[in-house]
């Protein structure tokens, strides 16, 4: 793009479109991660909930099992001997119903009396207890060979075990959460036999199952030893699972399951020994991830088209003042510097737009000024060209008056008419050329000894030239109107000698000539009327002579260099010249 309004629209759309797409880039990045932190923090928020109902639901078994351990009722059976004979007031039946009657008591009036699927409570004196539906089913010796049953007959404190198979003939499920522990005596704190409670599963499907699960999410619970408690998909109940679980770290949020993904929370209780996890299918985050793109994407061809409009607008407002700017320009470049005030304002291309108008009027007033100093130089020209006419044809005649003079033997008017002559052999070849000021000071010396024979000698002259400035470039005649207006208008009217003090300086970069004389001298007020036109009646200087030669020295140098006057009525005249310094060049400057 080459116009400016095509570079402002790539820059600025290129500008926002980046920062759009940074920013959305952000919000989706930001949004798919908030989405699948709220998606674990609420999972997560759900199996805690499960965990508290589940634990406080095996607590209250617990507390069951606490009861028995040292209930005296149960005791009584446990420790008495009723083999022997000498014990007639031992009535077994009636301690066993009184057993049997505060179980049922305890239990009937408990929480989890639905999941209590069995007691059986055997006494070091061989004396066995049952209660529940399962219990009368249960063969002892096969319970006593079991392994976990072996390592924690001997507990005296309460600890929950893996799930175990049950072995019941009659049974709610093939599984069961067994407590097994010792029974202590109320009085001597003794072990007097042991305790077997067997808790349904369904406890803890009851704490879960009033949960409402998407229809693709897995929630399964598992033991110490991998072994599925409770699971929504039935099939898992009772699987080892171990294998599967610690392929999973604990860190790990995304798993594979089933040939699928998904997104797994977990939580583990200490008091239970119980894990629960719930895997979230990631096609929920997936589907999720594709709404918030789709949305992401709307907001950004919104932002987009809205960026770019701004921008079109931005660029028009901004342009289409510069176009006419640029039209301006061309208005001038073709002559035209009139002002348009439309292009001026407060702003910065109001601000340009008034620099332009100002350029414009600028650039017209320069150019009259160039047109005005141009006639005026031609008219100069044109005046020397005419000033050279008659001084050659004057100086053929004063040539043959001064060969007259010679064979007549008049001396004084032959050296009179040689210097009047070498004036007017400078003044046929031009007055426009520059000569050094030796050969400037030699004319001006050729005049002033014309003006010492006019009045009789009583001019003396002195010239004080700093080394250096002789071959000081000067133009020709410069100093001669200067010179005359000194003895013709400075010295005229003074008695006795007058002198004139010409001479030469560098002052910088400039060239400083000064002359002056110990006339009669000026008032303030003539001074400051020298460069006004015309000679007035009264004044004694020749105004016209002094202004041409300012404008000689303005037109040629510029305006910073020219004349100026200082004087003392009945004292003096002092006429300063500033030139920029030009050496004389020499023949190898020449030649280049």
């Amino acid at each position: 793009m080459k116009t400016l309004k095509g570079k402002l629209i790539l820059y600025f759309s290129s500008i926002l479109l980046s920062v759009t797409l940074c920013l959305c880039f952000y919000y989706f990045y930001m949004n798919c991660r908030s989405q699948k932190e709220e998606l674990i923090r609420n999972t997560k928020t759900n199996i805690e909930y499960f965990q508290g109902n589940i634990n406080k639901m095996l607590f209250r078994c617990e507390k069951l099992s606490d009861y028995i351990y040292l209930n005296r009722a149960v005791g009584k059976v446990l420790i008495r001997n009723y083999e022997d004979e000498s014990k007639t007031y031992y009535n077994y039946d009636q301690d066993i119903a009184g057993a049997i009657n505060a179980l049922m008591i305890r239990i009937d009036n408990d929480i989890v009396s639905d999941y209590i699927r069995g007691i059986t409570i055997k006494g070091n004196n061989g004396k066995v207890i049952k209660y529940g539906i399962e219990a009368d089913y249960v063969n002892l010796d096969s319970l006593e060979n079991q392994d976990w049953f072996k390592e924690n007959v001997g507990n005296h404190t309460m600890q929950w075990l893996p799930i175990v198979k049950n072995d019941s003939e009659i049974r709610e499920k093939d599984y069961l959460i067994p407590i097994v522990r010792q029974i202590i005596s109320s009085d001597t704190h003794k072990s007097i036999g042991w305790q077997f409670i067997s808790v349904s599963p369904n406890i803890i499907e009851e704490a879960i199952d009033n949960f409402e699960f998407q229809n693709r999410d897995i929630l399964f619970v598992y033991d110490r030893k991998g072994n599925c408690v409770y699971s929504n998909k039935k099939e898992l109940v009772g699987v080892d699972i171990h294998n599967i679980v610690n392929s999973w770290s604990e860190e790990q949020e995304i798993v594979n399951f089933a040939d699928q993904k998904w997104i797994k929370t977990d939580n583990y209780s200490e008091y239970s020994g119980l894990t629960i996890v719930q895997l979230v299918d990631y096609q929920v985050i997936e589907d999720q991830t594709k709404v918030l793109f789709v949305s992401t994407c709307i907001v950004l061809i919104i932002t987009i088209t809205v960026a770019i409009s701004m921008t079109v607008t931005l660029s028009n407002n901004l342009t289409k003042p510069i176009k006419r700017i640029m039209d301006r320009m061309s208005q001038i470049s073709e002559g035209d510097f009139s002002q348009d005030r439309e292009l001026e304002g407060k702003d910065e291309i109001g601000i340009l737009g008034k620099g332009i108008n100002d350029l414009a009027g600028n650039v017209n007033r320069l150019m009259n000024q160039i047109k005005e100093e141009e006639a005026k130089k031609k008219e100069l020209e044109y005046r020397t060209l005419q000033s050279q006419i008659n001084p050659h044809f004057v100086y053929n005649t004063l040539n043959s008056i001064r060969i007259m003079a010679e064979l007549q033997g008049a001396k004084g008017i032959c050296d009179m008419v040689i210097h009047f002559g070498e004036l007017l052999k400078e003044v046929s070849k031009g007055v426009d050329d520059k000569i050094t000021i030796e050969q400037e000071f030699s004319l001006v010396e050729h005049y002033i000894y014309l003006q010492k024979i006019r009045r009789k000698g009583l001019i003396r002259t002195e010239y004080a030239v700093e080394p250096g400035c002789e071959k000081g470039m000067i133009i020709k005649f410069l100093l001669q109107p200067l010179v005359e207006n000194s003895v013709i208008h400075g010295l005229e009217g003074k008695k006795g000698m007058g002198f004139l003090w010409i001479g030469a300086k560098k002052q910088g970069d400039n060239l400083l000539i000064t002359i002056k004389d110990n006339g009669v001298g000026l008032t303030r007020e003539e001074t400051e009327q020298i460069f006004t036109a015309g000679n007035q009646k009264g004044v004694h200087y020749n105004k016209v002579g002094v202004k041409n030669v300012q404008e000689r020295i303005q037109l040629l140098y510029g305006e910073q260099y020219g004349l100026s006057f200082e004087s003392r009525k009945g004292e003096y005249t002092l006429v300063k010249v500033i030139l920029p310094f030009e050496k004389e060049p020499v023949m190898e400057d020449i030649k280049d």
